[in-house]
């Protein structure tokens, strides 16, 4: 489908969503939540909730108010640049555009190079991301799952498996808990890097917290069962 097409059909469902919508919900997102609801339902198996999908998306882009929930929204500093609802990162040695394309049939069609800011794209490139994080979560259940998941988006698989190792090795530490176990113990820098103004851990750590304690609600409290089916 064409992104002219998508931004068509979003802007006519907008009208509609907008009445089941709560106050503090931006704007923006509302045209995004049927694609995130089937998201969450087909390529997710509906293993994370569509609010979690959007909460993620809100911690990903609304650090201002003309990025949040915008597909255009870009972060650069010296080491990345992140692109989209997403927030897809290429560095020197890593692009996450291609990587998805290897692990999603549909995003092998990604022309991301003349389309990054593709909405449709982008929140299929966040659902598998999110259903390849599950790997480095396994044994842990529920909301713990989700935590290591979100972790692993944001800091990398080998990261989690890392700190799950090195919970597993510390007494009293229950490597298939996130919460004031896993959450608590990781290799992962603690100085604050230049162009973040926080260290890469307390980024990590951060970005689960934010998305499952801080935003949540917010998103949950949305009638997701009231939404059609996206065309």
């Amino acid at each position: 489908m064409r992104a002219g097409t998508i931004a068509a059909a979003s802007a006519a469902f907008c009208c509609c969503t907008a009445a089941l919508a709560l106050p503090q919900i931006p704007a923006p997102a509302l045209q995004y939540f049927p694609r995130i609801k089937a998201e969450s339902i087909d390529t997710l198996a509906g293993a994370i909730h569509p609010a979690i999908l959007a909460s993620q998306i809100h911690q990903e882009t609304c650090a201002s108010k003309s990025k949040c929930w915008n597909p255009h929204a870009e972060l650069k500093t010296k080491l990345e640049h992140g692109i989209g609802l997403g927030q897809f990162t290429i560095t020197k040695r890593f692009n996450k555009f291609k990587e998805l394309q290897q692990m999603d049939p549909f995003l092998a069609s990604w022309d991301w190079v003349r389309d990054p800011y593709n909405p449709r794209y982008q929140l299929r490139g966040l659902a598998v991301a999110d259903r390849a994080c599950f790997r480095f979560a396994r044994d842990a259940a529920g909301q713990e799952k989700t935590a290591m998941a979100l972790a692993c988006y944001n800091g990398g698989g080998g990261g989690v498996s890392g700190d799950r190792h090195a919970c597993r090795a510390k007494p009293g530490c229950d490597p298939n808990r996130w919460w004031n176990n896993v959450e608590t113990t990781s290799a992962k820098s603690r100085v604050a890097k230049p162009g973040y103004g926080k260290s890469f851990f307390d980024i990590n750590r951060e970005y689960v917290r934010n998305i499952l304690r801080l935003r949540l609600a917010m998103y949950q409290a949305y009638n997701w069962d009231a939404l059609p089916k996206p065309s």
